[in-house]
């Protein structure tokens, strides 16, 4: 995601300036098309005044901006630091304040779509951020992304996105084990995807699922399993944390742990559809029932 963003600011002729994180493909591409890649995140620091984070969660954030090394103390006042990482919202919200302590700003702005929309400026931006930073944001989330939408204060982007988020990976927990289902009881894969793409039923992440499996689109939906499983269970913790019951969820979250417990985390997403969880703690074979009228 972050080469993608990288060019899309490139293409708008913005001076970009990077910290690599651990692929090489993306920094040699960014190099390659006019970037400057630094070393260190201190000496990145001392040369830009907005910096855009897309880093795997919270754990990354916090090491990038804390620290003698981090963004905070070297940074200069007045600066900017836009996370577009799927984050956590009290750990957002606390680096927004100790950034202020430190007359930086630093807002929330996790995006959704994909890499290779980033790379077109295709990408949603959902922006937590008060009203005086946002135009100042704005301006530089709209350098690749279609949509950015201000929806409060900083913390409620990162709330909306695992909002989004659950709803996505929960809906895709349940598309593997369908497809597993019709698999089982010979049930053929095409006539299932031409009658769910009929009805109500249908969704984006279904039908990925099934171009997946029949080997049209074998890269679709790049987002890991592991990566999957670390935003879903941010939800489930955020609903605990404001009393809200998720059960539905939580047992998504639970396949998707399972899974990464099983050495499956860094396979993409719609390899969670030939994964078999061998058992399931709690649960019980329905009981056995006589036909209607029997």
């Amino acid at each position: 995601m972050g080469t993608g963003i990288g060019i899309s600011l490139l293409r708008r002729r913005i001076e970009l300036h990077f910290k690599a994180n651990k692929k090489r493909s993306g920094a040699d591409r960014l190099t390659g098309a006019g970037a400057h890649e630094h070393p260190s995140i201190a000496e990145l620091a001392r040369h830009v005044t907005a910096v855009v984070l897309s880093l795997p969660s919270s754990r990354e954030v916090e090491a990038v901006c804390l620290g003698q090394d981090g963004l905070f103390v070297h940074m200069s006042r007045g600066a900017l630091i836009i996370d577009c990482s799927t984050s956590y919202p009290a750990s957002t919200i606390a680096l927004a304040e100790q950034a202020q302590k430190r007359g930086l700003g630093f807002i929330d702005a996790p995006v959704t779509r994909s890499p290779e929309e980033a790379e077109l400026g295709l990408l949603n931006a959902i922006v937590g951020s008060n009203e005086e930073i946002f135009p100042v944001a704005e301006g530089i989330l709209a350098a690749f992304c279609e949509t950015v939408l201000h929806v409060g204060d900083v913390g409620q982007g990162h709330k909306l996105k695992l909002v989004y988020n659950s709803m996505t990976i929960g809906i895709a927990a349940i598309a593997a084990e369908v497809c597993q289902f019709a698999s089982g009881v010979n049930v053929d894969l095409v006539t299932l995807r031409s009658l769910v793409k009929r009805g109500s039923t249908n969704s984006g992440i279904f039908q990925a699922f099934a171009a997946f499996l029949l080997g049209e689109k074998p890269e679709v939906l790049a987002i890991s399993i592991a990566n999957s499983a670390k935003d879903i269970e941010c939800a489930v913790r955020l609903a605990g944390e404001s009393s809200v019951p998720v059960p539905v969820l939580a047992a998504a979250a639970h396949k998707l742990n399972v899974a990464v417990a099983a050495g499956e985390g860094e396979l993409t997403l719609p390899h969670l559809s030939r994964f078999r969880m061998t058992s399931e703690v709690g649960l019980e074979a329905p009981a056995q029932t006589s036909p209607v009228g029997g």
